[in-house]
């Protein structure tokens, strides 16, 4: 792996850190800034509406430049963003921070997945590790937040002091880097400044698929820990670990995958296998009821099937070689965190916590027939067609 390529998956753990650093912290962020729990959720909304914004510039014009300068540029914002949130006096501050946060999100998910699409020998193992470094990040977010804020209610600004660190810290080892060596570009038409061929119906049906996706693996990921403080009378730090533990079952996910990737087993299996798994696991949170141990064995299960599914579907819609795709299929995906997200925080409040969570598992069941519909023949690149 080039140094090019370390940075990129430090840039990817840096996202995994502060984006999941929300699930524990949520009711003390509606505290510290006195508006309710649902409402608090807003912050994700506005999270991944700039990560929207700032992946669709990427993929509309950026993907053209030397995606080293834009993902450092994206460290800085989120270096920035998450100062802000750790010193903002009040809601409207911290939605401004959240906001800037998001738009270096944007640029650094685009700017990773195109630096490894460009380089990588094995784009599908350089994706999957890629997202192995996001999973340990979101480990590590949960941890952080619940524990310090479990210690110390007042904490918010350290978390997110520490977390700034991080992002700027990362910026320097992305923007020492050295640029992409010409040499070193994989497929064509990867180059920048390169015509592309346009995104495959493939492709396109990829992108259903991860904003699917991410509305249903961040919405549990976020509001797991809310779920078991409601339904459990489980505490901040409980609810922590549990959320660390949802990551790092997820993270063990895209290890189970990257070695099936390296024994040949085709993307596609990968893909629909997580996703019918990943369906049942998260059904079963919903089933568990009054018994927390079910629920949290659930929980994690679903993160371990949910692992795959993201570098899967990543893997497949790269098969075009369209320069532009990594950061389209970023910009389709965290929609679906713009949508679900907010929506599953306003049933968990006002449904109850059973009918929030089950929002997962119904996401899941429209993945597979999207993904079921999109591989069941094979799909032509749109330059091929007439």
């Amino acid at each position: 792996m080039t140094r090019l390529e370390l940075a990129a998956c430090v840039a990817l753990g840096v996202i995994g850190v502060y984006s999941t650093s929300f699930g524990p912290a949520m009711s003390i962020l509606a505290r510290d800034f006195g508006v309710s729990l649902d409402r608090a959720g807003l912050l994700l909304t506005v999270l991944f509406l700039g990560s929207i914004v700032a992946s669709a510039g990427v993929a509309v014009r950026l993907h053209r430049f030397d995606p080293r300068l834009f993902t450092g540029a994206g460290l800085l914002l989120v270096a920035a963003g998450t100062a802000g949130i750790a010193l903002a006096p009040d809601w409207q501050a911290a939605l401004a921070s959240v906001a800037v946060t998001g738009l270096g999100g944007g640029l650094m998910d685009a700017g990773a997945h195109t630096i490894v699409a460009r380089v990588s020998l094995d784009v599908a193992r350089g994706i999957n590790r890629l997202n192995v470094c996001f999973a340990a990040g979101a480990v590590a977010g949960p941890l952080l937040s619940g524990g310090v804020l479990a210690i110390d209610g007042g904490g918010r600004p350290l978390v997110y002091l520490v977390i700034a660190a991080l992002a700027a810290a990362s910026a320097v080892l992305m923007l020492t880097a050295g640029p992409i060596e010409p040499g070193a570009l994989r497929g064509a038409g990867s180059h920048p400044g390169a015509a592309h061929p346009g995104m495959s119906r493939l492709a396109w049906m990829m992108g259903g698929v991860l904003f699917l996706y991410v509305g249903a693996e961040f919405g549990l990921g976020s509001w797991v820990a809310s779920y078991t403080e409601q339904e459990f009378d489980a505490g901040i730090l409980a609810g922590g670990a549990i959320t660390a533990g949802y990551w790092g079952a997820l993270m063990a996910g895209r290890l189970v995958s990257g070695a099936l990737f390296s024994n040949g087993v085709p993307a596609r299996t990968v893909l629909l296998g997580s996703i019918a798994a990943g369906m049942v696991a998260s059904g079963g949170i919903a089933a568990a009821n009054e018994h927390l141990a079910l629920a949290v064995v659930a929980a994690f299960a679903t993160g371990l099937a949910f692992g795959p599914i993201w570098p899967a579907a990543m893997a497949i819609a790269a098969q075009g070689r369209s320069s532009s795709a990594p950061a389209a299929m970023v910009t389709i995906g965290n929609s679906g965190g713009f949508v679900f997200p907010w929506f599953q925080g306003r049933l968990l409040v006002s449904a109850g916590a059973t009918t929030g969570i089950a929002l997962s598992a119904a996401l899941c069941l429209l993945m597979l027939g999207v993904a079921w519909w999109a591989l069941r023949r094979p799909a032509q690149p749109a330059a091929m067609r007439r």
